[in-house]
């Protein structure tokens, strides 16, 4: 990430060193927000079944929902003074969601796999709040924000599975 931090408008951080390292984090956050929506997308595609419909259009709704929270952690990060890199390259590079097999899928595997999938990538964040926000509570809120959503889409898919909350 390419830092612009020689603004002196930019938010007050203790040390110059927590910015780049918070930076850091937000990068790695976008990138697995942009590959899980990638990876929702080609579910979309792949879904078959007796519940296909609403899967299909389900997926839809969280793909777009994962675009925008990739691009809050990305604007909170340029805020920063910290330029984020999300083209296919950085993320394919950067991003830790496991990819899936291009073929079709019925509806509750589908399910079942973006819901692993969805977990992984809360929990990894879950893990960063605590760092982050000794460096920066602002941007442990925005985090705390994107663990909130990623958790009632898991929420959404365990129902999807008949599962109990």
């Amino acid at each position: 990430m390419e830092s612009v931090a020689n603004s002196v408008q930019l938010p007050p951080l203790d040390n110059p060193n927590e910015r780049a390292a918070v930076g850091g984090e937000l990068q790695v956050v976008m990138q697995d927000l942009i590959d899980l929506s990638l990876i929702g997308k080609q579910l979309h595609w792949s879904v078959v079944g007796a519940a296909a419909h609403g899967v299909h259009l389900f997926l839809d709704e969280v793909v777009g929902e994962w675009r925008e929270l990739a691009d809050v952690v990305a604007e909170r990060a340029v805020t920063l003074g910290v330029v984020p890199d999300g083209q296919s390259a950085a993320v394919a590079a950067g991003s830790r969601v496991e990819s899936v097999a291009v073929r079709s899928l019925a509806d509750h595997a589908v399910v079942w796999e973006l819901g692993r999938r969805v977990a992984a990538v809360a929990e990894r964040i879950r893990k960063r709040l605590g760092s982050v926000g000794a460096a920066d509570l602002v941007t442990q809120d925005v985090l705390v924000r994107v663990v909130g959503m990623l958790e009632k889409h898991q929420w959404m898919l365990r129902a999807q599975l008949g599962e109990k909350a």
